[in-house]
């Protein structure tokens, strides 16, 4: 018998339509932790966690806080503190959006071709 292949593999790929840009996949990355922790799904929770983990990359000390962060909320999960693991998440989620949101520009009240100085 052939071994299963992921269902993705047979996938067709729209070349008009490009792959979701990385912070993107880190936000439905914490969206599906989040959903595990509300599920109480210890293992879905440990799972998805430890994808963010994986993520990391340990070079810097920003990583190492976010690491810590996760480590925390893998011990909550363990202990069955799927709550406050999914509200450590949500925050972290919704730093990440907040700093996709595009900053409005400093000189957006100028028109073209207007003298700055």
């Amino acid at each position: 018998m052939p071994a299963p292949t992921p269902a993705f593999s047979h996938a067709v790929i729209d070349v008009d339509h490009q792959a979701p840009d990385p912070l993107t996949l880190l936000v439905r990355a914490y969206e599906r932790a989040i959903r595990a922790c509300e599920a109480f799904d210890h293992n879905g929770s440990r799972e998805a966690i430890s994808v963010l983990r994986c993520a990391l990359e340990l070079d810097s000390p920003a990583s190492k806080s976010f690491d810590a962060l996760y480590a925390w909320c893998e011990e909550s999960v363990d202990y069955h503190d799927f709550v406050g693991a999914a509200q450590c998440l949500r925050s972290l989620r919704d730093a990440w959006r907040r700093a996709a949101q595009p900053k409005p520009s400093t000189f957006a009240p100028f028109r073209a071709g207007q003298q700055v100085c």
